[in-house]
């Protein structure tokens, strides 16, 4: 954990009818690969999967009005917001530029600054991590005829 830049709760598409709310850290570079970690909690005792990050990795977006969901190779997850959605695409996304270009791996103070710059980030569009999606219907149900008339 010393090593993660960003972290966070995310849901986990586990199958087709569970998802669920895991912790979920960012590392930068270090080698040929990035990673996230995926942990049971915040305490990181349980460690449940690595995800290894390339720089051919597959990350992306899923599209639909407000969505949060993205994707890092084959592992879809949620964020509570798109702002949110949008910070953990931009870091995977900040990873991947790295190891394209070769880049070493971060030192401690190098660390200490992306973790700042995301940290002002959030601050500058605190509004954005705070909001709520919409929640009335986007098509409205119109009245139907009755049986009778």
């Amino acid at each position: 954990t010393s090593r993660r830049f960003m972290a966070g709760y995310l849901l986990h598409h586990d199958d087709d009818v569970v998802a669920s709310a895991l912790y979920c850290e960012l590392h930068p570079q270090s080698r040929d690969c990035g990673k996230m970690v995926v942990y049971e909690n915040e305490s990181c005792r349980v460690m449940l999967l690595e995800i290894y990050i390339t720089e051919r990795s597959t990350c992306c977006e899923k599209v639909g009005i407000s969505c949060s969901c993205f994707s890092v190779e084959d592992h879809l997850f949620s964020t509570r917001t798109l702002a949110e959605r949008k910070l953990w695409l931009r870091a995977i996304s900040n990873v991947k530029v790295k190891l394209l270009h070769r880049a070493p791996s971060p030192s401690g103070e190098e660390l200490k600054s992306y973790r700042d710059a995301i940290r002002e980030h959030i601050d500058t569009s605190k509004g954005a991590f705070q909001s709520q999606a919409p929640m009335e219907a986007l098509l409205h149900r119109l009245p139907r005829p009755l049986a009778n008339e």
